[in-house]
């Protein structure tokens, strides 16, 4: 059978409180440099150590939109790697960028698991 398609222009719960679900997410891994899978996410590139562009396919109507994201220990590491939206880069309706670091003074460096949602 066919796909069907729900369109609508606020969820609520029965109780009419709002529901804002991720308008975008993403699972990136920036050593493999790979997208491992993700939606509303049309591509990612990568800018320097610890920092890449998300570009979303279908654009947010504003910009500030919130990013929420985890960071990831790899087995064996003594570090965790944080991830974060620094204020000195530009967000735009149609991308994100977003950087990467180590716990280990702060350097930047690419994380293997990079797990990031996006709501407006």
């Amino acid at each position: 059978s066919g796909m069907s398609t729900l369109k609508v222009d606020t969820l609520q719960t029965t109780g009419g409180a709002g529901l804002y679900p991720a308008r975008a997410w993403l699972n990136y891994n920036q050593v493999v440099v790979g997208i491992t899978n993700s939606a509303n996410v049309s591509s990612v590139t990568d800018v320097a150590a610890g920092q890449f562009t998300v570009s979303f396919t279908n654009a947010f109507t504003a910009n500030t939109y919130c990013a929420g994201s985890v960071g990831f220990k790899s087995v064996g590491s003594a570090y965790v790697r944080d991830i974060y939206m620094d204020g000195d880069d530009t967000q735009s309706t149609s991308s994100s960028q977003v950087r990467s670091e180590s716990t280990n003074g702060s350097n930047p460096s690419d994380v293997e698991s990079n797990k990031i949602s996006w709501t407006l």
